[in-house]
């Protein structure tokens, strides 16, 4: 029989004060069970589910809640430089202004700033056929939405593979880790299409269904239960 969670020692202030226990403690110990898979080591380890979770609350526009669960994976072990690398893997997915509100949090938390890079850009030399062979390479196929772009807006595509191909190959944050935490911003966004295409990306990049599953599971303290069943079926689509 399993053993009940030990509430306080879970990063949910709902549960460590007792507060859900004291109105349900039957609800409070289902919440605690899911807690123990975000909150401790399993397939993933327990930092990186803490900043896919600070990555998804941001998101949501949760920014207590991302930082505190961005100070919770520092202290179980992120470094500087992946938090760095993860801020770039929230603009490619959320934009600019998300990518502001969390490498504002991740200068709070590490009490470090970003200077300005100095050095010149180098010369990246890509055309619209090049990006193209970049998609095939990634999904087998060149999607539709992709020939759309490289019909009428070739120089915006040079753009997103460049940004892609840094976010999800040479991130100082390991590709896998990339692709699981955009599997749980997904997710918390209710955006199955997405988790399958994130998924299949972090098979790619060697997670094992475990870990895809662990980061989609993440998504229910941002975006509640309702995020399970288009994270599963972005999950499944890819098997």
């Amino acid at each position: 029989m399993a053993k009940n969670a030990v509430h306080h020692e879970l990063a949910s202030s709902a549960l460590s004060g007792g507060e859900l226990a004291a109105v349900s403690p039957k609800f409070a110990e289902g919440y605690a069970r899911i807690r123990d898979v975000t909150d401790r080591d399993g397939a993933c380890p327990a930092w990186a589910k803490a900043l896919y979770m600070a990555c998804a609350a941001t998101v949501r526009g949760q920014h207590e809640l991302a930082r505190r669960e961005l100070a919770r994976s520092r202290d179980l072990g992120l470094t500087l430089s992946d938090a760095r690398g993860a801020s770039l893997a929230v603009l490619i997915s959320r934009g600019e202004a998300t990518y502001d509100a969390f490498a504002r949090a991740v200068d709070q938390v590490f009490d470090q700033t970003v200077g300005h890079g100095s050095e010149p850009i180098p010369e990246y030399s890509l055309d619209r056929q090049a990006a193209l062979e970049y998609f095939e390479s990634y999904f087998g196929f060149v999607p539709d939405y992709v020939e759309l772009m490289a019909n009428d807006a070739p120089r915006a595509l040079e753009g997103y593979v460049l940004m892609r191909q840094w976010s999800l190959a040479e991130n100082m944050l390991e590709a896998k880790h990339v692709e699981l935490l955009l599997c749980t911003i997904n997710a918390a966004e209710f955006s199955s299409r997405f988790v399958n295409v994130h998924a299949n990306g972090a098979r790619k990049a060697g997670a094992s269904e475990a870990e895809i599953t662990e980061a989609v599971v993440c998504a229910i303290p941002i975006s509640g239960v309702a995020s399970w069943l288009p994270g599963a079926d972005g999950i499944m689509e890819g098997r």
